[in-house]
């Protein structure tokens, strides 16, 4: 029996390679304009407002708070509330953006997520020492709620992922470092815009760097020998040596003097229980 073979005429090859080239222009093309959008998403992301946005995540914001975390010391969160209010105050808040603040159990934490819901962790209280540390802290994440950052943030990661994908796929290599690069740009944002509320709000900007101060310590404290920072290319936030010395800077640069901090009051310490914040770095 001879074997049978397949010839493709040269009529045929030529239609199968404008097929190919036309599905590998147009996977490029739709990776380009998905490109595109993810570069002028400020702009229309932005045009999804502040309402619509709350009522798409309240309904996940209640199943977590009442399946996933455990609620703070009601004295703590009225404190933290009240703080978060004083502080909105001095800040550009948009007419129709609605703070919700949420002080749960966990580890030194504190999160602004859409349709403007800040989550505190209680552990954050206790690594920090002062009401001016905590208010940069809130100040940071009331930045974040103003300036859209949870849906530009979310909006970005999906477009990129989706480009990526369509060109062929380098995930860690592309999208990751490009969206790590973009979330440095928001944490130094919302640092300045802090540090700034924090100096209307006190009069000084004491305590502002505080956290970093820890948090550097600590990291410092538990890593390896020889070991220290990842590269800041590899992480979402910048580094905290460059951190702190960003916010130094620009209080010299606006000659915002560093005065004592103010201690929690009685009633938080009592909360915090009879040790208090930590006072160890």
């Amino acid at each position: 029996m001879s074997e049978y073979r397949h010839e493709i005429s040269s009529e045929e090859s030529s239609r199968i390679g404008r097929f190919l080239y036309l599905l590998a222009g147009g996977t490029v093309a739709m990776a380009l304009v998905l490109l595109v959008a993810f570069l002028t998403s400020d702009r229309w992301l932005l045009l999804i407002s502040h309402e619509s946005e709350r009522r798409f995540v309240d309904r996940y914001v209640t199943l977590a708070r009442n399946h996933l975390l455990t609620d703070s010391d009601p004295v703590l969160q009225r404190y933290v509330e009240d703080l978060t209010s004083r502080l909105a105050q001095r800040m550009q808040m948009p007419e129709d953006l609605s703070i919700t603040v949420h002080v749960v159990k966990g580890p030194p934490n504190a999160v602004a997520t859409l349709g403007g819901h800040i989550f505190v962790l209680e552990g954050l209280l206790r690594t920090l020492d002062s009401e001016n540390s905590l208010a940069m802290v809130l100040a940071h994440e009331l930045a974040h709620c103003i300036n859209r950052d949870p849906l530009r943030s979310a909006g970005r990661g999906m477009l990129l992922e989706i480009a990526f994908s369509a060109a062929g796929g380098a995930n860690l290599t592309g999208n990751q470092l490009l969206l790590k690069h973009y979330s440095r740009e928001l944490e130094r944002t919302a640092d300045r815009e802090a540090l700034k509320a924090l100096n209307a709000h006190y009069g000084h900007v004491g305590g502002a760097t505080r956290l970093f101060e820890v948090l550097r310590n600590r990291a410092q404290d538990f890593a390896p020998a020889g070991i220290g920072q990842p590269p800041e290319l590899l992480s979402t936030h910048p580094a905290l040596d460059d951190r702190i010395e960003a916010l130094l800077t620009a209080a010299r640069e606006n000659g915002w003097s560093a005065l004592p901090a103010r201690p929690y009051p009685d009633e938080v310490k009592e909360a915090l229980g009879s040790d208090g914040p930590s006072s160890k770095p």
